[in-house]
């Protein structure tokens, strides 16, 4: 069974970065100047947002917003209960409680009807993913910041280019976060990347992971005046190299790879009609998927199906076909009251989120074709059919 593979190979990006260094550009960048900033300015007008800073991971974008936010021990964040954990742990490292709160049993996304119950005096932010590329309800997240006076965080690593309401995901929230790693739409091996128009929130985020020149470049506050040759002492720096790649994906493939995508992968969502695995869910809000990261149908409860039965039938007809690896976040060891701790902070009880368990224990995860691959698409729905003839 030959495995799906992402991201494709591009031709000339030997050859690009070949001549990026032959030409003996800078290796490391430590100021705002060259390929990063180059990104970080396409990044953000793409966006219609007035600050970018590009980073080592989508985890350390997460880590630098939630500092820049001034997060502590005596603050709570309610966040999503199913994401990728990186969502939601680096908020361990600031001793901040995390509230969970229980997903749409559909999409996967924050359940925004459930959000204001888990409000209190000592709530500071609400943080959401884009499950999938699905945007969650961004105007119901806002308008509870709104109300509340609270600070938004999207986590925008699976929806590069979703579109709510024909706005792009990352455009909402007070700071936005995105993940450039290897399986990403848009890909330099590592990397990640913050949006914001909040200067405040900017220059903190800079200071973080970013110092010598770029401080006395970015920072304009006068407090911070003081850090500008160290900032907070760590370097949170994308390699130039990366951001050289993610600039070439963004300015000649990301678009029509978009494109394709939405096209192949709404072929098998129509497919999928009428079979025991349904299509994924879609909000009438949602104007594209964007990046479409990951192609997750479910599993219809209706026809009890036995997951692990139907994932190893599947690969013994030569189709690529998995569990998810990415849990209800509260499931990780990591987030247990008990165990593992981070420095002196205290961890706090998690709970169970029943739409989270209930959509974990039905999607599969299925390659993201993206190349009109219509006829290995129809192999799956073949065998799809033959196996609900066999066993249902």
């Amino acid at each position: 069974m030959e495995k799906y593979r992402w991201p494709p190979y591009i031709p000339e990006m030997g050859d690009l970065v070949k001549d990026y260094i032959d030409q003996g550009k800078p290796l490391s960048i430590p100021d705002e100047s060259g390929i990063i900033h180059e990104l970080e300015c396409d990044f953000a007008k793409l966006h219609h947002r007035k600050y970018a800073l590009a980073v080592s991971s989508g985890t350390m974008a997460l880590y630098s917003a939630y500092f820049a936010l001034g997060l502590s021990e005596e603050d709570e964040v309610i966040c999503t209960a199913f994401s990728y954990h990186a969502t939601a742990a680096p908020l361990l490292h600031f001793g901040v409680k995390i509230v969970f709160c229980d997903v749409e049993p559909d999409t996967g996304n924050i359940d925004t009807a459930q959000i204001e119950q888990l409000i209190t005096p000592k709530t500071r932010a609400i943080v959401t993913n884009d499950q999938w590329g699905h945007p969650c309800d961004k105007e119901r997240v806002l308008e509870l910041c709104r109300r509340h006076g609270l600070r938004y965080v999207e986590d925008c690593s699976h929806a590069h280019f979703a579109q709510y309401g024909g706005r792009y995901v990352g455009t909402f929230g007070d700071v936005a976060c995105w993940s450039l790693q290897g399986r990403k739409l848009l890909s330099g091996g590592e990397g990640g990347i913050l949006l914001t128009d909040d200067q405040d929130l900017y220059e903190r985020a800079v200071l973080l992971g970013h110092n010598l020149k770029r401080p006395a470049q970015s920072v304009k506050n006068e407090i911070y005046r003081p850090l500008d040759r160290t900032g907070y002492g760590l370097k949170l720096r994308m390699h130039p190299l990366a951001a050289l790649m993610i600039d070439h994906e963004l300015k000649n493939y990301c678009f029509s790879w978009i494109e394709s995508r939405a096209r192949t992968l709404e072929y098998f969502q129509s497919q999928l009609q009428g079979t025991f695995l349904r299509p994924m869910a879609r909000r009438d809000y949602v104007t594209s998927m964007g990046a479409w990261y990951g192609f997750m149908p479910r599993l219809d409860p209706a026809y009890k199906v036995d997951r692990e039965h139907f994932i190893r039938w599947m690969n013994d007809q030569q189709l690529q076909i998995s569990i998810p690896k990415s849990r209800p976040i509260p499931d990780y060891a990591l987030f247990a009251p008990d165990r593992f701790p981070i420095g002196h902070f205290t961890k706090h009880p998690v709970g169970t989120y029943l739409n989270a368990q209930s959509y974990y224990a039905q999607i599969v995860n299925i390659p993201t074709f993206t190349f009109e691959e219509y006829d290995q698409i129809d192999r799956y729905i073949e065998r799809i059919h033959e196996y609900e003839r066999l066993f249902l």
